[in-house]
């Protein structure tokens, strides 16, 4: 085989996996997710005994620099009225920075639901979804922590997060950050 030919070969097969890389990252930014419906998580108020706490931000970011950013890639922090995430998400073999604000809202069953109000990946300017999509593949999150890339938000099941294994669950009452108003329902479960 000449070198000519070797080149040739060489330059091909260059060419097409940086196509293959392409089309993989294209389909995964644009690939559509069917809606899903979210869970609807309750607990049985019977067996559990139930306290309700107020508290601030300032609190909240406390408790998250000390179960949360200190264990995990990612940083959460509750601003003067969205919640920010900031963190890498692994793009071929560099990290790209991801900063998505959201604002925070109580679902009827006490989870929370986070609405993307801002986002920024690198230097891209992708649509809500697509970041989510791309956050959803690529940043390892809790079970309790649930993307919908589709409904443009990020659904998490307080009542499923595992509080070092304790009989505590959480729910939230309301919370608007503006006025640094979180309220907050604490159940301890009970056997009986």
């Amino acid at each position: 085989m000449s070198i000519k030919n070797r080149w040739k070969i060489a330059f091909f097969t260059l060419l097409g996996g940086i196509f293959f890389i392409i089309v993989m990252i294209g389909c995964m930014v644009l690939s559509t997710d069917q809606p899903t419906s979210l869970p609807n998580t309750s607990m049985d108020n019977k067996n559990s005994v139930q306290f309700n706490i107020s508290t601030r931000k300032e609190d909240i970011n406390k408790l998250l620099n000390q179960y949360v950013n200190l264990t995990t890639s990612y940083n959460v922090r509750l601003k003067n009225d969205v919640i920010e995430f900031k963190g890498f998400v692994p793009v071929l073999s560099e990290k790209i920075h991801v900063k998505i604000t959201f604002v925070p809202k109580a679902s009827n069953n006490g989870d929370l639901i986070l609405i993307p109000k801002s986002f920024s990946l690198g230097k891209l300017n992708l649509s809500i979804s697509s970041v989510l999509k791309l956050v959803n593949s690529s940043v390892k999150l809790p079970e309790w922590i649930i993307i919908q890339p589709f409904n443009k938000i990020i659904y998490v099941e307080l009542q499923k997060m595992k509080i070092n294994n304790s009989p505590i669950k959480i729910r939230v009452n309301h919370i608007n950050l503006k006025k640094d108003d979180i309220s907050l329902k604490v159940l301890f479960l009970t056997d009986h």
